[in-house]
C-alpha cells in the first residue's frame, strides 16, 4: 500500500508540472495583461510601464515562468491582484467551501445512485426499471447550468423552499451553533443536488447492469444450490461484488465535480474554488489562475489515488502492479 501511494505521488508530479506549465503559457500568450484592467486610461504610459515592470510583465515568458517556479519551491504561489493578498491565503479561504459542497454531492450521488440501482434490479423489466434506466440516461446528459436553473426556478423562486444563492443567510454570524448549521444545510442542498445528479445517474446504471450480471454468475448459483438464503446471497455475495465499480466512478467523478463546481458555484454564488477560478479568469489574475489550476489538478489526482486504494482494500485480488 505504501509503495502504491509513493509511486502514484511520484508519477503525478510530471502531470501537475505539465498542466501548470501549459496553463501558464496560455494565459501569458493572451492579449494584454492584468494591468490593462486596473490602470485607468488617464494614467500616463510611463506609470503603466513602471507598474508592468514592477510585477515582471515586461520580462519574457521564460523569465516569468522561472520566477514563478522559484516562488513555488519557496512555498509561494504568488500575489493575487484582485484580492491584494497571497494566492495561498485566497485559496485557503475558498477551498474548504468547495470541499463541503463536493463532499455533500458525493454523499448524495452515492446514496441516490445505489438506491435507484437497487430499485431497478428489484423491479427488473418492469415500468419502474424502464423509468429509472431512461431517466438516468436523461439526467446524465443534462447540462449542469440547465439543471441548476430548473431547480432554482422550482424550489427557490416558485416554492421558496431553499435559498437561491450564497452559503449563509444575512446575519448568520449571530445565529446559534445549531441554527448556523441548519442554515448551511439549507443553502447547500440545491447546489449539491445539481453536482450529484450526473454521478448518481451513472452509479445507478452501472450498479443495475453489474448486479444483474453478478446474479447470474456460477458462484451465485452454487450458493443457491447449497441452500444459502437469498437475502444473504444478495447482500454478502452479489451486492458486495457489484458495488466495486462504484468506487471507480466515485473516484473519477471528483474531476467532473470540479468542472461542474465552476458552473454551479457561479450560478449559486457559492464562495468556493469554482467561483474563485471564474473571477480570476475574468480579472486576468494570473497567479490566482495558476494556483487554482494546480490545486484542481492535485485534487483530481488525489481522488484517483483514493479510488485505487479503496479498490484494493475492497477487492484483495487486485494487485498493486495491476493498478
Amino acid at each position: 500500500m505504501i509503495r502504491l501511494i509513493l509511486g502514484r505521488i511520484v508519477s503525478s508530479i510530471p502531470l501537475i508540472v505539465g498542466l501548470v506549465t501549459i496553463i501558464f503559457i496560455i494565459v501569458r500568450l493572451l492579449p494584454g495583461d492584468p494591468m490593462t484592467i486596473y490602470i485607468s486610461p488617464a494614467v500616463p504610459p510611463s506609470v503603466a510601464e513602471q507598474l508592468r515592470a514592477e510585477f515582471g510583465f515586461d520580462r519574457s515568458i521564460l523569465h516569468q515562468y522561472g520566477q514563478w517556479v522559484w516562488g513555488v519551491v519557496r512555498g509561494e504561489l504568488g500575489f493575487s491582484f484582485t484580492h491584494q493578498k497571497d494566492v495561498t491565503r485566497v485559496i485557503a479561504s475558498a477551498f474548504p467551501n468547495t470541499l463541503i459542497l463536493a463532499g455533500t454531492a458525493i454523499l448524495f450521488q452515492v446514496i441516490a445512485g445505489i438506491s435507484f440501482g437497487l430499485l431497478a434490479v428489484r423491479f427488473h423489466k418492469s415500468y419502474i426499471d424502464k423509468i429509472i434506466s431512461m431517466g438516468g440516461l436523461i439526467v446524465y446528459t443534462l447540462p449542469t447550468f440547465w439543471a441548476a436553473i430548473v431547480l432554482l426556478y422550482i424550489f427557490s423562486y416558485s416554492l421558496g423552499i431553499f435559498p437561491s444563492s450564497q452559503m449563509h443567510s444575512i446575519g448568520a454570524d449571530e445565529f446559534g451553533r445549531m441554527e448556523y448549521f441548519l442554515d448551511l444545510i439549507k443553502h447547500l442542498i440545491l447546489p449539491a443536488t445539481v453536482l450529484a445528479l450526473p454521478g448518481a445517474a451513472a452509479i445507478a446504471r452501472y450498479l443495475r447492469t453489474n448486479l444483474l450480471d453478478v446474479l447470474h454468475e456460477q458462484y451465485i448459483l452454487n450458493a443457491r444450490s447449497m441452500g444459502i438464503g437469498e437475502r444473504k446471497i444478495f447482500f454478502s455475495y452479489a451486492l458486495s461484488n457489484a458495488l466495486i465499480p462504484t468506487i471507480t466512478i466515485t473516484g473519477t467523478s471528483i474531476g467532473i465535480l470540479l468542472a461542474g463546481a465552476i458552473v454551479t458555484e457561479t450560478i449559486f454564488s457559492w464562495p468556493g474554488m469554482g467561483r474563485l477560478t471564474v473571477s480570476a479568469i475574468f480579472a486576468r489574475d494570473y497567479p490566482l489562475i495558476i494556483g487554482c489550476t494546480m490545486v484542481a489538478g492535485i485534487v483530481v489526482i488525489a481522488g484517483n489515488l483514493l479510488a485505487d486504494i479503496m479498490y484494493r482494500v475492497v477487492d484483495p485480488r487486485i494487485r498493486t502492479e495491476g493498478l
